[in-house]
């Protein structure tokens, strides 16, 4: 007979995935178990990101907690305040912020003895039988390669760390990227500024966002009636994943849907200059979708420019570009984006025979089903590498995940194990598995994005999202080595 033991957990990051993460874990009755968090409150990106603009393009209600709805959410989408607020409060609601430990940056992780040994930059060091890697990928801001960062005479600062205390009222501000956090600042800034610059490599496709304000009745429509926040939750998804269908090539109507109305939507701009500046050259849904419904008003401002010349170099008074034209500025925000695919940023793992999780990534993650690496046992992550980021809300993914996570624990819990390792044969074969999708999807068309990793191979999971819950309900066990 198998003797009940609990183990205890180390849980890093108190974002999304890392406050989700100590709820399950609160709920199955584990309560040994600490959350890791480098910053000094939880919240993850929506604590770190603070631009003006800033808001989610995943609905709100199904970006929520399936099990924590929330009746105040201000409109179809969430602002960034709304977002910390509410992940703060789930925090402390579900009794998190005890095992919460503040300002403890990861440093080394490396497993000695059967268990997990986790240092922290204050030279502590932690030991637990699992690893929850919770950080997600938004985490380290990317900087760009530009030559001259360091000359730039005005108030230059990555997006994710705004400098509030710098004037923008009728300044000349200049943002670098034209992803989504570059989309939201520009309907935010563009008019206030004296001149706005925003300095383009890559043109990106714009859906209308349809963004509606929720009147005060329907909030309490959804404060008394839980059953009804629910069934919109459900239904804001189905549209989301329906959109992923047609990215994963399984619905071809959708796909001519999505293209007729980013076409529609860009035709709002008159000067076809501009407009054919602002066109990408590859197939709609290749990289993320963009949803706004004022960026193209905002980008024809009088006092808005868009920048599609290269970038050569940054000087005290501006950014020179490669036609010999120097953009002169006050501001300079880096709209880069994340070392997204770089799920050892700043620290490594290392397991019992000296494997380093670095150097056997060098080429490229894998991980099976997004969340367990072969070689390194009891090591789990949320939204790891390949996880379906690309067609399904992050949060339902992180829920789906962990759900998954909790029946492989419970064979830990029960004795049954001690550690859980993936088999390497099991972990090629879903490798291979997700690389055999990409064709058909819109992904595997040609374009260049976040996603693609050093060998340009696209490292997102290429699949419907019904799939990808299907194969999520429960581990199947023989992918697994119990010890």
């Amino acid at each position: 007979m198998t003797k009940r033991q609990d183990p205890s957990f180390l849980v890093l990051g108190a974002g999304m995935s890392g406050i989700l993460a100590g709820i399950k874990l609160k709920q199955a009755g584990l309560h040994d178990f600490e959350i890791l968090e480098m910053a000094d409150d939880v919240g993850g990106t929506w604590r770190d990101n603070t631009y003006p603009g800033l808001a989610c393009d995943v609905p709100a209600h199904n970006y929520d907690y399936t099990f924590e709805h929330n009746w105040k959410w201000s409109g179809l989408y969430a602002k960034g305040p709304e977002l910390k607020a509410y992940f703060k409060y789930c925090a402390e609601r579900y009794g998190l912020m005890p095992h919460v430990r503040l300002r403890h940056c990861v440093e080394d992780i490396r497993r000695v003895d059967g268990r997990w040994q986790v240092r922290t930059t204050d030279g502590a060091v932690r030991s637990a039988d699992v690893v929850i890697n919770a950080m997600g990928f938004l985490c380290h801001p990317r900087m760009p390669d530009i030559p001259g960062l360091a000359d730039f005479g005005g108030a230059l600062f990555h997006s994710a760390r705004w400098d509030h205390d710098v004037p923008l009222d009728g300044r000349r501000i200049g943002v670098i990227g034209t992803g989504s956090t570059a989309t939201q600042i520009t309907v935010a800034l563009a008019e206030r500024a004296s001149h706005y610059s925003l300095f383009q490599r890559t043109a990106q496709w714009v859906m209308p966002a349809m963004e509606l304000e929720r009147p005060g009745p329907l909030k309490q429509l959804h404060r008394f009636l839980p059953g009804y926040a629910n069934a919109v939750g459900k239904l804001q998804g189905r549209l989301l994943e329906q959109v992923a269908r047609g990215v994963t090539g399984d619905s071809h109507w959708t796909m001519r849907v999505l293209e007729h109305l980013c076409r529609r939507h860009l035709a709002k701009v008159r000067d076809p200059e501009l407009r054919a500046k602002l066109t990408p050259d590859y197939k709609v849904g290749c990289r993320r979708l963009i949803l706004s419904d004022g960026f193209y008003d905002a980008i024809q401002a009088p006092q808005a420019e868009l920048v599609d010349t290269g970038i050569e170099r940054i000087e005290a008074g501006g950014v020179r570009t490669t036609d010999g034209r120097l953009h002169e500025l006050d501001v300079l925000v880096m709209a880069t984006g994340f070392h997204a695919l770089d799920y050892t940023y700043n620290f490594d793992v290392v397991n019992e025979q000296g494997t380093s999780l670095r150097e056997t990534w060098a080429e490229g993650a894998e991980a099976l089903r997004g969340v367990a690496v072969a070689g390194f046992p009891n090591y789990f992550m949320l939204v790891g590498p390949r996880s379906p980021v690309g067609n399904i809300g992050i949060t339902s993914i992180a829920e789906s995940q962990m759900g998954y996570l909790m029946t492989l624990i419970d064979e830990l819990r029960t004795g049954r194990a001690r550690a859980i390792d993936v088999r390497p044969e099991a972990q090629a074969a879903y490798a291979r598995y997700l690389d055999d999708g990409l064709d058909k999807t819109v992904w595997g068309s040609g374009c260049v994005g976040w996603y693609l990793d050093k060998r340009g191979k696209p490292i997102i999971y290429p699949y419907n999202p019904t799939v990808f819950r299907r194969a999520m309900r429960e581990p199947d066990l023989n992918e697994f080595q119990l010890a």
